[in-house]
């Protein structure tokens, strides 16, 4: 455990002296939530949410689902940064004798970290727009959401180079999120259960706009996350024995 302390701690000191990652922590959450809610026009739409037709307000409607789509840009950005400049070191960490376990462990807390603040800056920024009905769950569904893509972001960082891997970063939230996922949508496409933020986006929706809450949605998105961060750990440990 004590292995896994220093290389949590030697990541966030890491994740600190990055610019970029930093200035998406703070300023994209603020940026896109404030921005999209500010264009949106002022007037009521029909949505379903939870098998209820409800008019909610565009801007209110923008700002729930830019919330966690701040937050899967963030996350996903960070766990392919932080993938990528810490492979070397992982490498020799290895070799010296940290176990995966430790390392995995230690990365993954630097992940968690990240898209917990991220979390909380866009929920905090979304209150000014919209305050959600169920907060509490709304940050939840936030934070899954993070989780979820800050874990692809680092198996991506395994599996392509930077530049390639920022693209899918950036449009992989945006097409599953705004589009796949929208209420807006007249038919939901036929991958759109499939995707990553199908499960937050219904417990983020339903905590945003009604008074109670199916905590059904949860459990299915962290077995989701389960399910990616098991895949994430073996290539993880495929790259360190190629390493």
């Amino acid at each position: 455990m004590r292995s896994a302390r220093t290389t949590f701690e030697m990541g966030l000191r890491e994740y600190v002296r990055t610019p970029v990652l930093l200035a998406l922590l703070l300023f994209l959450p603020a940026y896109f939530i404030g921005v999209f809610s500010y264009v949106m026009p002022d007037q009521s739409v029909p949505v379903d949410v939870g098998g209820e037709t409800l008019q909610v307000g565009m801007q209110a409607l923008v700002a729930a689902l830019m919330t966690p789509m701040a937050a899967a840009l963030v996350g996903g950005i960070a766990g392919l940064f932080l993938m990528q400049s810490a492979r070397d070191v992982d490498t020799r960490l290895s070799i010296v004798g940290a176990s995966l376990p430790e390392i995995l462990l230690a990365r993954g807390g630097v992940l968690a970290l990240a898209a917990a603040v991220a979390s909380l800056v866009a929920t905090a920024v979304v209150t000014l727009t919209h305050v959600p009905e169920q907060v509490g769950w709304f940050l939840a569904a936030t934070v899954l959401t993070g989780l979820l893509y800050g874990t692809l972001g680092a198996l991506v960082g395994l599996v392509l180079n930077r530049l390639a891997g920022v693209y899918v970063l950036l449009f992989g939230p945006l097409l599953d999120i705004f589009l796949a996922q929208s209420p807006l949508s007249t038919e939901t496409h036929a991958v759109a259960p499939y995707l990553p933020g199908h499960y937050p986006m219904e417990l983020a929706l339903d905590a945003a706009f009604t008074a109670g809450v199916d905590p059904s949605p949860l459990w299915w998105g962290l077995g989701y996350l389960l399910a990616v961060a098991l895949v994430t750990g073996l290539a993880f440990r495929r790259a360190l024995r190629v390493g």
